[in-house]
């Protein structure tokens, strides 16, 4: 299949790119020559440089001293993650770690493996987690940050990441990688391996299959200063050891009869205190094994046949607070001599003797896919059917009580109420509580098909077109092991209920490319998606590109998209859900003033059925200009709009006057928040992309180069509920939304290479922010802006051992001071900086 055919100049616009990336084809191939490029159905030719895109080589960014896709995704200056592994400290997300571009939420991101989707993460099910992805595995990363629902339907609204395997290996090779922080704690190692046999050039086919092991230590808050420090606005818990207790339904509390002492806790007010965040894991402990298997047949000089199964592994246990049992033991009047009159009375004691709560949970995640393209009757042609897996577990390790254990050991006198020590310290042993705590499983089956071919000769050039249709079936399942989660303290679980629910979904798209005058080419693309519990939608895409002259370029692009419910949206468990910040009783307070008791309370949480699908629109007008061959720089400006936005009420909205119809207590004297899914009010956000990439001449000295890529965000505005009032979290926390958005970000590369010696050194920044809460003073804290530079060099000798060594963190930027109390992690804000430090690191890959 060597032809010969007019190069096709394509019209794709596309928002929010970085750089301008050519699509390329495995080196060892020399027949089929077209490929696929994200973004588009279209095969095209490796030379047309069609489309403008962020690829990433991982292998540069492995010199970093990154080790993982969580880390290579916060990497990209245009993803805002905010769930990662860090997030799973005291909150059932089974350690997932999600991408978020444009700061939009992680499930208007769609994250793709060779261009098809994997299954989502169950405990979440809106996205798929990034810990599933085999990193050995990947050659290169793309980035679309576009809204692409006429190409790759729901989800695509803020953009689209795909991790691209590599095509073929050959021989063994064998490498690792090991970092020590300059503080205790976070250590990091990695193993990995690969062996492939066969070229598809000269033998017909390549068989290769690639296996890693990587593991994170632990960093305690005693390991870090910033972590545990006990500052004015380190927010403390009534929960303490020896614990207090309420007999007017929790508005006074009592300390214990040792009071001031407070054997180690802190005395306030007449009872004692604890300030859980200095006992936490600020950093969970981790450990992935991760395998895929490729074969590749070539068949005739046209077509190829593929079969890759991939496998990852994470554990992540997590160390939170030993046990608060405030609201959850309720004891009643007269016990141990306590006279409460009507009202039970509450103990408000944390189990320090038990330890902290560890918790693993443990994630597997597999995909088969079985793939024919190629080449029939001029027609381009893709089909695949694969089968993908996300299964979760969670696991009660130690640290961890019950109610009925810890009730019955204050009824038999085992726990003293005025102290609360136990008389036989073997007491805690025995009310210890371990076991399985629940399972979600998230399955997807599909099949797709494509065609694309260049069908007629335009003035201009040649039309193209592609047309294809894909069907898809996922499952969602949760279970929960009732005897411990409707008992266990500390979970948040209570009342929680399985929940199933499944869906089928089948689609047809069409694409042009137009070569509409010389040098100015637009691009056309519909898809229609039929849901068979939700409807159906179409949505189409247009954009325009022109070449002013070979300096300069100019593209726009106009599309609608939507998202549909997730599973997890609509079979959401039933749920009681421990809030994250401390807040006072509406319905017993209303003033809301200081002088409330304020204590972490309920929601219950649960999915919705009858949702209806998201609405989005975008539009994006940019330029390219490359005054020389070694100077490119673009802009692109970008709006997007998403209507009838699916969520859940924030707490610190819920939990005021204006919701007091949505309070309510449970069996247990609970103030409980009903905080089911719902469709509520619009967003909208804007913003513009820059990069800039300059090869500086050569010298004696070796090659330079320089790249900053960034994201301004102008707008990112947003409703609770539909016709409400706008907020913002544009440079600022809100409280009615747990987590800022930054109007600046960017990564900033020097490049440097003379013969077999590289270099790297590379800055991550973030604006600052206005923080959660005011001073004490009342004064508004501001977050300062945060920067980390890494450092590296390399050296390959003979091509075959290349040995890398650096430091990540270079300046040892600690996180800037935060006064944020969502999280279990205080004084800073563990989502958005590097808790870990300078860190020494040093890499080898040796191929055979």
């Amino acid at each position: 299949m060597n032809y010969k055919r007019k190069t096709l100049v394509v019209a794709l616009s596309l928002i929010g790119s970085m750089t301008t990336a050519a699509a390329y084809a495995d080196d060892s191939d020399a027949s089929l020559q077209r490929v696929d490029v994200i973004g588009s159905h279209i095969k095209r030719l490796k030379d047309e440089k069609a489309t403008e895109l962020t690829t990433v080589k991982v292998d540069d960014l492995a010199k970093q001293g990154l080790t993982t896709v969580e880390q290579v995704v916060n990497a990209l200056s245009s993803n805002q993650s905010n769930i990662g592994a860090n997030s799973s400290v005291g909150q059932s997300t089974g350690g997932a770690a999600f991408a978020n571009l444009r700061g939009l939420g992680q499930q208007y991101t769609l994250v793709l493996l060779d261009g098809r989707r994997i299954a989502y993460h169950p405990f979440d099910g809106t996205a798929a987690d990034l810990n599933s992805i085999p990193l050995s595995s990947i050659e290169r990363v793309e980035v679309l940050p576009d809204g692409a629902a006429a190409i790759y339907g729901s989800d695509a609204v803020g953009g689209v990441i795909n991790f691209v395997t590599k095509k073929s290996v050959q021989g063994l090779t064998l490498g690792g990688d090991f970092l020590t922080p300059q503080r205790s704690g976070g250590n990091e190692k990695n193993l990995e391996g690969s062996y492939g046999y066969g070229s598809l050039a000269k033998d017909g086919f390549n068989v290769y299959a690639t296996v890693n092991y990587h593991k994170t230590d632990p960093v305690m808050a005693n390991q870090r200063a910033f972590a545990s420090a006990i500052l004015p606005t380190t927010k403390p818990s009534v929960n303490s050891y020896p614990g207090n207790y309420s007999i007017d339904g929790g508005n006074t509390l009592i300390g214990p009869s040792s009071y001031p002492n407070c054997y180690g806790a802190t005395a306030k007010g007449g009872y004692c205190v604890m300030y859980p965040s200095s006992m936490v894991g600020i950093q969970p402990e981790t450990e992935q094994i991760s395998g895929l298997a490729k074969g590749t047949l070539r068949i005739g000089d046209n077509h190829e046949l593929s079969v890759t199964y991939n496998i990852t592994r994470t554990k992540t246990n997590s160390l939170s607070a030993p046990t608060p049992t405030f609201g959850d033991v309720q004891l009643p009047s007269g016990t141990q001599g306590i006279n409460s009159g009507s009202n039970p009375i509450l103990p408000a004691l944390r189990t320090i003797p038990l330890g902290d709560r560890n918790t693993e949970a443990v994630s597997t995640t597999q995909k088969l896919q079985v793939n024919l393209e190629g080449l029939v009757a001029g027609w381009d042609y893709r089909t695949g059917v694969g089968y993908s897996e996300s299964y979760a577990t969670e696991e009660l390790v130690s640290g961890f009580t019950g109610i009925n254990e810890l009730t019955n050991a204050y009824l038999n006198n085992q726990i003293s109420l005025t102290t609360g020590m136990a008389t036989d310290p073997s007491v805690w042993s025995k009310i210890g509580l371990t076991g399985h705590l629940d399972d979600g499983k998230y399955t997807s089956v599909g099949a797709d098909f494509s065609l694309s071919k260049e069908i007629y000769q335009l003035p201009a050039g040649m039309l193209a077109v592609a047309f294809g249709g894909e069907t898809r079936h996922d499952t969602l399942t949760h279970n929960f092991n009732y005897p411990i989660t409707n008992d266990a303290l500390g979970p948040g679980m209570t009342l929680s209920k399985n929940t199933q629910g499944n869906r089928t979904v089948d689609a047809l798209f069409g694409e042009a490319d137009i070569p509409i005058i010389k040098n100015l080419d637009g691009k056309v693309a519909v898809r229609y998606d039929h849901y068979n519990d939700v409807g159906d939608t179409v949505n189409p895409q247009v954009s325009l590109r022109y070449e002013m002259t070979p300096q300069v370029l100019f593209r726009s692009s106009a599309s609608t998209g939507f998202r549909a419910p997730s599973l997890y949206d609509m079979y959401t468990p039933n749920q009681e859900q421990l809030t994250g910040n401390n807040y006072a009783n509406p319905l017993t307070c209303p003033s809301m003033s200081s002088s409330c008791t304020q204590i972490q309370r309920y929601m219950m949480t649960g999915g919705n059925t009858h949702l209806k699908p998201e609405k989005s629109s975008s539009l994006s007008f940019g330029m390219v200009i490359q005054p020389t061959k070694s100077i490119t720089a673009s802009a692109d400006f970008w709006w997007v709009t998403i209507k009838d936005q699916i969520g859940t009420l924030p707490e610190a909205t819920l939990f005021t006057p204006q919701y007091a119809n949505l309070l309510s207590y449970d069996s247990n004297g609970n103030l409980v928040g009903q905080a089911t899914t719902m469709n509520m009010g619009n967003s909208s956000s804007a913003g513009v992309d820059l990069d800039f990439r300059w090869t500086l001449p050569k010298t004696n000295y070796g090659n330079f180069g320089i790249e900053l890529a960034g994201t301004y965000l102008a707008k990112s505005d947003y409703q609770i509920v539909a016709n409400g009032q706008y907020y913002s979290n544009l440079g600022q926390y809100p409280t009615t939304l747990n987590e800022p958005t930054f109007r600046w970000q960017h990564t900033l590369t020097f490049n440097w290479s003379l013969g077999p010696w590289s270099s790297v050194l590379s800055e991550s920044y973030k604006s600052g922010y206005t923080d959660q809460h005011l001073n004490p003073d009342g004064t508004q804290h501001f977050v300062k802006p945060y920067s980390t530079w890494n450092l590296s060099g390399s050296y390959e000798w003979n091509k075959h051992l290349t040995l890398t060594a650096g430091v990540r963190n270079l300046f040892d930027q600690l996180p800037p001071y935060s006064n944020q109390t969502y999280l279990f992690q205080a004084n800073y804000d563990a989502r958005f900086a590097d808790q870990v430090g300078r860190a020494y690191f040093l890499k080898a890959n040796y191929k055979m």
